[in-house]
């Protein structure tokens, strides 16, 4: 039987290492990391980063074995949601120097566009209180095994049981069926650099039958 846990940061390196396989060849990513023969080397920085500046009370969700793994963060409030990803709780101005000098090495000249248009996407995000979906991420060799769903059931069953919202950008438009399997509407469409679509998506807390 598959099991679904809550991880830690004691497996970053193994979930770095799922997402910049997973995300090796999303459009976003591709466009934010154009250099195709270091792009999963500069995603698990990237990645790493990330999961080393969480919001308090962040969950990571995954197979035990791993393959798929989900990252949520907690409601925050709109001037939080604003600050960005560079200026995570846990980091502060620390945080913005550390992505901003990381972002300057991977990225070079190309830096500063690529930070312009994460922070639109920042901007954009929804204003009620939510839980949002930072990241799903299934090693290659591990998808269309229903895995992402069964990773994604226990945070979807928890804000159905408590009524909250949940929120996602999804920037593959192949993605948005899966999504809307799962309870997602889409809020419209933005694009990004060179034409990413971005389609930010929200899930409705579903009553309990009965």
């Amino acid at each position: 039987m598959l099991e679904i846990v809550r991880m830690g940061l004691e497996r970053k390196e193994q979930i770095a290492s799922i997402w910049a396989d997973a995300f090796e060849q999303d459009p976003l990513m591709k466009w934010v990391f154009p250099d195709d023969a270091v792009r999963v080397k500069s995603l698990r920085r990237w990645w790493a980063f990330f999961l080393d500046h969480q919001p308090p009370g962040s969950e990571l969700h995954g197979t035990r074995i791993d393959g798929c793994v989900a990252y949520w963060q907690p409601p925050q409030s709109k001037k939080d949601i604003s600050k960005g990803p560079e200026e995570a709780d846990r980091g502060g101005s620390e945080g913005q120097m550390v992505f901003v000098a990381m972002m300057s090495e991977l990225l070079g000249e190309l830096a500063p566009s690529r930070m312009e248009a994460l922070g639109q996407m920042q901007q954009a995000r929804l204003s009620e209180p939510h839980w949002y979906l930072a990241v799903l991420g299934t090693s290659p060799n591990q998808q269309s095994k229903g895995l992402g769903g069964r990773v994604l059931a226990p945070m979807l069953n928890r804000c159905d049981r408590i009524g909250e919202l949940a929120y996602l950008e999804s920037s593959n438009p192949a993605n948005v069926g899966f999504y809307r399997r799962h309870g997602f509407e889409p809020l419209g469409e933005f694009t990004l650099g060179d034409g990413v679509l971005i389609t930010p998506m929200s899930r409705e807390p579903h009553p309990p039958l009965g």
